[in-house]
């Protein structure tokens, strides 16, 4: 039985850790009577289950005690996601602004930086993402407001707009970054990968499987990279692709084109965007397919293409970013969600700088790049999904194996005690910053220094 938020009187949130305070808060607001509960710390609940809804998140353990005795108890269940879209239009949290969701296994975070790049000075904008949280007006002297930072959990879309409420902020558009799926209390829902699957719920189901099952939440468009989404689209929901030829939009070299891209009134768009001066500012492809959910979900909202800000995208920090550093050249790719499989594209976009130096190592006393160094590893014991040490030896052996690297460092004290190398060209740093200077000690002018550690930014 599924039972509305609004029709229960005794609630029960699971999880404090990710957001079930906040949820219970919102709660409190209706007038309904809440009580908040650690699975992790009580895995019984000690009482009468006396309640008429219950809410958790998707990736709580089913098997947990209490999840077991809410499930024999037969009191209907919400997870945190459908609890979040029906608090934000019992609170009116979205009132009068288009709001757009991202969820995906990768390039979540990036494809959110430049959805706000493409709509900055012309919209008033509020994002949130693991990255921080930031209000930008559109008027031309209205700096950046920051908000603290907070988690992807889906109960903080309530946090950022109530915090946005009290500030007198006034966003026309807001863009949230959101873990394991999509709330549906958004006009535009964009899934950016399904790739790099993992499993939740104490291993009994996959992270893409819960993505998917969010869109039936989803009554507004839904943006994706080609994905069957036929058997999940809910009937009031329309559907855009990106990366298709076809009757979808995609990249061709430097050149933006989209054709019948039906937007949230309606209408079809069609036509086609220059983004040449992209290609100077990224080091590889990463971009390409987070640059064509961008654009998809901009335009998905009805806004016209000759009302976006295409001149000055950039890479975005710690996502494929390429930069000067004292006469070296760096790409950096840490961040929280950076993973060891994407060493070898930094490589491939390394030996692209030969032929296309970013415009601000162009800047710098140039010289034909002769050594790289690899930085590795991970920096803070914060992040979600550390580092495996197994594939960090075998990233290890391969880069060793290619010869390609004058001197790979690892960043994080626990490798040193679980992972031995014979290799001189191995050593080690605690901390990101140590490693950097220690790179830029063993390198020279014009040299490339990768840097592909997971940390907290």
């Amino acid at each position: 039985m599924v039972l509305k938020i609004e029709d229960a009187s005794r609630i029960l949130v699971l999880d404090p850790i990710h957001g079930a305070e906040v949820i219970a808060g919102a709660l409190k607001e209706l007038g309904k009577e809440v009580d908040i509960f650690n699975p992790y710390r009580e895995p019984s609940f000690r009482g009468n289950l006396n309640y008429d809804l219950v809410i958790a998140p998707v990736h709580l353990n089913p098997h947990f005690e209490i999840m077991k005795q809410v499930l024999n108890t037969h009191i209907p269940l919400i997870n945190h996601h459908e609890a979040v879209k029906e608090l934000v239009s019992l609170n009116n949290l979205f009132s009068g602004l288009h709001v757009i969701e991202i969820t995906g296994t990768v390039k979540k975070t990036t494809t959110c930086e430049l959805i706000y790049q493409l709509l900055r000075g012309r919209k008033n904008i509020i994002m949130h993402t693991s990255s921080g949280t930031r209000y930008k007006p559109k008027s031309a002297d209205g700096g950046e407001v920051k908000l603290p930072k907070l988690s992807g959990t889906p109960a903080n879309v309530l946090k950022v707009m109530l915090m946005a409420r009290d500030m007198d902020l006034n966003p026309e558009i807001a863009i949230f970054e959101i873990s394991l799926g999509l709330t549906g209390s958004g006009d535009v829902g964009v899934i950016t990968s399904l790739e790099d699957d993992y499993m939740i719920a104490g291993a009994t189901k996959a992270a893409s499987a819960a993505k998917m099952a969010s869109i039936k939440n989803c009554e507004g468009i839904i943006v994706h990279p080609g994905l069957p989404l036929s058997s999940v689209v809910h009937d009031n929901s329309n559907s855009n692709s990106y990366g298709d030829r076809g009757e979808n939009l995609w990249i061709e070299g430097v050149r933006a084109v989209f054709n019948k891209l039906r937007t949230i009134d309606g209408k079809v768009t069609s036509g086609s965007l220059n983004f040449a001066p992209f290609k100077w500012r990224i080091a590889s492809d990463y971009y390409r397919s987070c640059l064509e959910a961008a654009l998809c979900a901009v335009l998905s909202l009805g806004i016209a293409p000759e009302e976006l800000n295409t001149e000055e995208i950039t890479a975005v920090t710690g996502r494929m970013q390429v930069e000067a550093l004292k006469g070296r050249i760096l790409i950096d790719n840490s961040n929280s969600g950076t993973k060891l499989k994407f060493v070898s594209e930094l490589v491939d976009a390394a030996s692209h700088l030969r032929q296309y130096p970013s415009e601000r190592a162009r800047g710098e006393k140039q010289k034909q790049m002769k050594q790289m160094i690899l930085i590795i590893g991970e920096d803070s014991p914060y992040v979600c999904e550390g580092i495996n040490v197994d594939e960090l030896k075998e990233v290890v052996e391969m880069a060793n194996g290619r010869s390609v690297f004058k001197q790979i460092i690892i960043v994080g004290d626990r490798f040193r005690a679980e992972a031995e190398f014979a290799s001189a060209s191995v050593s080690f740093a605690s901390d990101l910053d140590t490693a950097l200077n220690n790179a830029i000690d063993v390198s020279g002018e014009g040299d490339v220094i990768i840097s592909n550690v997971k940390t907290w930014r």
